[in-house]
């Protein structure tokens, strides 16, 4: 009776260490296989590239050489242009139309007014998207009026004007800007009443609109 109970636990112990064995080959047998690797794509670049139009509001001041005398006023801009662009990189040019009444009283009894105004410029910024970062530069012009004791003279006043801008994409099309703009329209020559007055004059202008891109 002994010797069966022997023999039971040896063939019970031998059973089991193969079932325990065949279990770790099993185990040990199983190829790895990793986990797919998650790319996470980068976020897509806005397009800036082509034509566009728009209007904004401006708030202009400035002088007409004339130390502490200030002119200033409201006024309305339409501008377009064609953008390019090379990955964040954007560039282009861009031109404007704009209005202002802006008005300067001189001593004695002269007073200066801007009428139109206009630029042409270049642009050059770095898209972060929705917005576009950028410096613009180039050539403005602008109509003068000098009156004094009913007599009038109207100039072309010619420079240079530089600024610099933030724009955003606020839909697939459509895009919101604040800029500022500093312009010296150089000097000019103005007949009344038998005297000559030379006057250049230098302003400042903010502008808010929005853009539709095409």
């Amino acid at each position: 009776m002994r010797t069966m109970n022997k023999t039971l636990a040896a063939a019970t112990a031998v059973l089991m260490g193969a079932g325990a064995a065949q279990a770790a080959d099993a185990i040990v047998s199983q190829p790895y296989e990793p986990s797919p690797a998650t790319y996470a794509a980068p976020a897509p670049i806005s397009n800036w590239s082509g034509f566009y139009l728009g209007g904004a509001a401006n708030w202009d001041w400035g002088t007409f050489d004339e130390g502490d005398f200030k002119a200033d006023g409201w006024g309305g801009t339409l501008f377009g242009g064609y953008n390019m662009q090379s990955g964040n990189i954007v560039y282009g040019v861009e031109g404007d139309l704009a209005t202002s009444n802006q008005s300067q009283n001189i001593n004695p009894g002269l007073k200066m007014e801007q009428g139109f105004n206009g630029s042409l410029r270049g642009r050059v910024g770095y898209a972060m998207d929705p917005v576009l970062l950028y410096g613009t530069a180039g050539l403005a012009g602008s109509k003068l009026v000098a009156k004094q004791a009913g007599d009038k003279d109207t100039q072309m006043g010619w420079g240079w004007t530089v600024g610099a801008g933030v724009e955003a994409m606020v839909t697939e099309n459509i895009s919101a800007r604040v800029e500022y703009r500093y312009t010296d329209y150089g000097k000019q020559d103005f007949k009344l009443n038998g005297n000559t007055y030379e006057r250049g004059f230098q302003e400042n202008t903010v502008k808010v609109g929005l853009g539709v891109h095409f």
